[in-house]
């Protein structure tokens, strides 16, 4: 049989008995703990409110931040605004209000660095209203500009217009003394042309005309006297006579008749120092040679004229030809042989 258990003896003690010294140490671990957790409570505390401080100033800088964004669109789209109503005038102003919004957008550019860097941006915005006012300005005074070049652009205009009708009111003036100047030239041509024709008339009429045209040859004696010679080794003198006829056209006067002999070979006889020259043929419109002249005192009747020609040298063989000119014309006409 079993031994029964008996419940009240005592446990064994092991060395774990509580004792004084154990329940200070344990005390003391305690205290430890407590002010552990005391000061990690206080730390975190004000870390939390360190924390809160920090984001209540960067909320506070994050809007005046986006203050200072709105407030500087805001200048720069009513400085836009404001410029790109200016437009419209002119080309050259339209390019000045470019070349200036370009400017105002990049100086806006560098207000917005300013103001993300959170640096001093207020300076900044108070040129970039000064300068807004300037471009303006600017402008207004473009604007000025432009309008008074408009006023005389239209004042020249109309003085160009007035112009315009002076020259052709004057040009039509010019046109008609030119037709009437080209009408009275016409009309003088057409009277000169007939005066020339009335005069060339007139001076053919009055070339006084002749006839009983003789031709001898001479032999000239030492002591001056001519003897009639008709072969060509014998004859030193030719002495030309005719016979003038009657023209009422001519005036009556001092007339001269050229007379130019022409050798059987067709070379007209001239010598200069014997008073040979060259005169004009009109009906011919050209210059011809004569060998000598011969004058009388013309009444308008028939008058016996007669020339010489002596050049001092022999004559050849052969049939000659003699031409008599007066005023020009060939007035007469006829031939001798030289044996």
């Amino acid at each position: 049989m079993s031994t029964p258990t008996n419940f009240n003896q005592s446990s064994p003690n092991y060395g774990f008995t509580p004792d004084g010294n154990n329940q200070k140490r344990l005390t003391t671990y305690m205290g430890i703990a407590i002010a552990v957790l005391l000061g990690l409570c206080v730390f975190l505390l004000v870390s939390k409110y360190n924390t809160s401080n920090k984001l209540e100033l960067t909320t506070s800088e994050l809007a005046l931040q986006k203050e200072a964004f709105t407030e500087l669109d805001a200048k720069y789209n009513e400085a836009v605004t404001q410029l790109e109503q200016q437009k419209g005038i002119s080309a050259e102003l339209d390019a000045k209000i470019n070349q200036q919004l370009s400017d105002l957008e990049s100086q806006k550019n560098q207000i917005s660095g300013l103001i993300r860097e959170k640096r001093e941006y207020k300076s900044a915005m108070a040129s970039f209203e000064r300068q807004k006012n300037e471009y303006l300005a600017q402008i207004e005074e473009l604007r000025k500009q432009v309008g008074q070049l408009t006023e005389s652009n239209a004042q020249l205009s109309g003085q160009n217009e007035q112009l315009s009708s002076n020259l052709s009111e004057t040009q039509g003036k010019l046109s008609e003394e030119s037709t009437a100047k080209a009408a009275l030239a016409s009309e003088k041509t057409a009277i000169e042309s007939e005066r020339n024709q009335l005069s060339k008339k007139v001076d053919i009429a009055s070339a006084i005309r002749v006839k009983n045209i003789t031709t001898k040859g001479v032999d000239v004696r030492s002591n001056g006297k001519e003897r009639a010679k008709s072969k060509a080794k014998k004859v030193d003198k030719l002495n030309i006579c005719f016979t003038t006829e009657a023209n009422e056209v001519s005036p009556a006067g001092e007339e001269t008749f050229y007379l130019r002999i022409v050798d059987p070979t067709g070379a007209p006889l001239a010598i200069e120092s014997l008073g040979s020259g060259v005169s004009q043929n009109k009906r011919a419109s050209e210059e011809f040679r004569y060998t000598t002249t011969a004058t009388c005192n013309y009444s308008n009747g028939e008058t016996n004229v007669c020339g010489a020609w002596q050049p001092g040298q022999n004559f050849v063989k052969g049939k000659y030809a003699v031409q008599i000119y007066n005023k020009g014309y060939l007035v007469g006409t006829s031939t001798f042989n030289l044996k």
